[in-house]
């Protein structure tokens, strides 16, 4: 994944999320703070217009009692009631009738300021029947009297009247009428001079209310304020029946809730148990509407106010769209911004991991060119100068390496060097003591050639200093008895420390390995040198053995009863160049001697612990392994019989 598919997949999470985040919780509290807006609207809505239907009402019944206490009208209702029997012949003859003209004016004065509401009023006798009546024209401008041809069917009323001893108004329940939902409103009418609650009604004023015109103007009302753009509605039902009394829509009324709005059943149900409160429902439409509703007090009624839902939301999800909108093109183009600033700076990054590779594959004379600032800049700057150092470092590291292999090659010979000046030091110590003896004369007269001719090997390996560095010791490997090799050593450098050391050797007749002789007896002679050295002027005891192993392998080992050496220092320092426990030396022993047996295909071990002592053991093969053939590793040494 390069720079800029990581910077845009952080640029992602950590600025586009929240920005999503944060536009949702604005959508969503510009949502809830519209819902919570349009509820308190259509519940004020709701309750204004059940307010002003309360207060048309109220009106309505003081007015009518104040018709009922007019003194015109209760002698009308007394003087055209039941009249007793005809007097006999002398008697005094009934009074007329008054004149209906009397109470034409108290009925006009009631009817006319309420011409919208009012579709007719009548006034009963004491016998239930109507003997005046004012009926709303046919064409609305006013009314008509009319004090014949009355029938009872112009009587309804609420029969609780005339137990009545007080004057009050009576409600009875809404029916329908051919102008629309009507509701009747009863009241008594007491006699002239008949105090209230001492005698019975003498007749009863019924006004028939139109209730439609009341709701329709109660609902026309509530639209006036707070104006809004979107559809609303007023429903009022009649809770005994399901019956639509009232819709803003007029082709809805007089039906049946439940058939002509069955997406309005579930709030329906609610206002015909009386219940107030906010609802949702869907109209055939597709649209959401959000009710409030809540009941009429005094009447069997509830009224309900819509508002479009959607279209209320509509501002706040516009606005949050955009937000959203403007959000997202200023992140898109932060992204793009970001995205070219990435490219640039990758362009250069790549240049200079181009040239980080030539100058890994060995070209130093990579220099970076950036033409444009900012950090890759920088980086280049300090890439060319890491190179330019870099060089000069590789040139005085050549210089050090030559130095160095020159010291190490000086120090390789110097300690071939000293093993062989010490065989030849105790030649002769051994000379001025045996000189005498024919066959020791002789036997230092080999062991001198043999010096010589070592000495003349190790200054060989002077004029070829590359080969000699090259870690190629196997000159000329080929079947060797390890056995003479040994002894010869022995010989040379261990019996002459006698009797202050005691040498064991434990070999057998015969031990082939395929080596070069010279270096392996180099490496048996540093061992043996190093572990006399390790017992040092109080003696010990070394003891060599050697043998045969699995797989093809032979081993020899040199254990003395020296100092021996801690484990952290076999780990850490034992097989480093110059470095030693000796006061004398220079710490190339045991690494020449490992590079020497690893050059053969062999491996050198070591067990040593304070002041018990060390044991080397050297494994070398049997034969020459050809190239891709498996070896078997070792595992146990077996010493071969004599």
């Amino acid at each position: 994944m390069n720079l800029r598919a990581k910077l845009l997949i952080v640029f992602a999470a950590l600025a586009l999320a929240p920005l999503a985040v944060v536009c949702l919780l604005q959508y969503r509290a510009g949502s809830g703070a519209a819902e919570s807006l349009l509820r308190a609207r259509a519940v004020e809505r709701a309750a204004r217009v059940a307010r002003d239907v309360e207060r048309v009402l109220s009106l309505q019944e003081s007015r009518l009692l104040e018709l009922t206490r007019d003194d015109a009208v209760r002698r009308y209702a007394l003087e055209h009631g039941p009249r007793p029997e005809a007097q006999p012949a002398g008697g005094t003859a009934a009074l007329p009738a008054a004149p209906a003209a009397s109470i034409s004016e108290p009925f006009e004065a009631y009817a006319r300021p309420n011409l919208e509401y009012i579709q007719a009023v009548t006034l009963l006798d004491a016998n239930r029947q109507p003997i005046f009546r004012l009926n709303r024209s046919a064409d609305g401008k006013g009314f008509d009297e009319q004090t014949t041809d009355l029938v009872s069917g112009q009587a309804r009323h609420d029969e609780h009247v005339w137990d009545a001893r007080t004057a009050a108004v009576l409600r009875s329940p809404l029916s329908e009428e051919p102008h629309g939902a009507a509701l009747r409103l009863t009241a008594p009418v007491f006699g002239p001079g008949a105090a209230e609650g001492a005698a019975a009604p003498a007749g009863a004023v019924v006004a028939e209310v139109r209730l439609g015109e009341v709701l329709r103007e109660a609902g026309e009302t509530s639209d006036a304020s707070p104006a809004s753009p979107a559809p609303r509605s007023v429903v009022a039902l009649d809770n005994t029946n399901d019956t639509v009394v009232y819709h803003t829509n007029g082709a809805l009324t007089h039906q049946s809730a439940s058939g002509a709005m069955p997406y309005f059943k579930e709030i329906a149900a609610r206002m015909k148990a009386g219940g107030a409160g906010v609802g949702l429902y869907d109209t055939d439409e597709g649209e959401t509407q959000l009710a409030a509703f809540q009941p009429v007090d005094g009447l069997n009624l509830s009224v309900a106010a819509s508002e479009d839902y959607a279209a209320a939301l509509r501002p706040a999800r516009r606005a949050a769209l955009l937000g959203g909108g403007v959000a997202l093109l200023a992140a898109l183009a932060a992204a793009a911004l970001l995205s070219f600033i990435a490219a640039r700076e990758t362009r250069g990054i790549g240049l200079v991991a181009r040239s980080a590779s030539a100058v890994a594959a060995g070209d130093l004379e990579q220099r970076i060119e950036v033409s444009h600032s900012g950090e890759t800049r920088e980086l280049a700057e300090n890439f060319n100068a890491m190179t330019e150092r870099l060089r000069e470092l590789i040139a005085r590291e050549a210089e050090s390496r030559q130095f160095a292999s020159f010291m190490r090659i000086s120090a390789m010979v110097s300690h071939d060097l000293k093993n062989a000046i010490a065989g030849l030091s105790m030649l002769v110590s051994n000379m001025e003591k045996q000189f005498h003896r024919e066959e020791f004369r002789a036997d230092a007269i080999d062991s001198l050639r043999e010096a010589t001719e070592k000495l003349k090997r190790t200054v060989a390996r002077l004029s070829e200093p590359a080969k000699s560095l090259s870690g190629e010791y196997r000159l000329a490997a080929r079947p060797t008895d390890l056995v003479p090799v040994i002894r010869r050593v022995l010989a040379t450098n261990a019996e002459p420390t006698r009797p202050l050391n005691d040498i064991e050797a434990r070999l057998p007749d015969k031990l082939v390995a395929t080596v070069e002789p010279e270096r392996v007896e180099n490496v048996v002679e540093n061992l043996v040198i190093n572990a006399l050295e390790a017992m040092g002027a109080k003696g010990g005891r070394l003891t060599v053995e050697a043998g045969k192993l699995e797989g093809d392998y032979v081993f020899f080992s040199v254990a003395d009863t020296g100092v021996g050496m801690t484990e952290q220092f076999i780990k850490t320092k034992l097989y480093r160049p110059f470095s030693t426990t000796k006061n004398k030396g220079i710490g190339l022993g045991l690494f020449t001697c490992r590079e020497v047996v690893e050059a053969h295909g062999g491996r050198l071990e070591v067990e040593s612990s304070p002041g018990a002592g060390t044991r080397f053991r050297v494994v070398l093969p049997s034969r020459l392994f050809q190239s891709g053939e498996r070896r078997e590793r070792p595992v146990k040494a077996t010493v071969a019989s004599e």
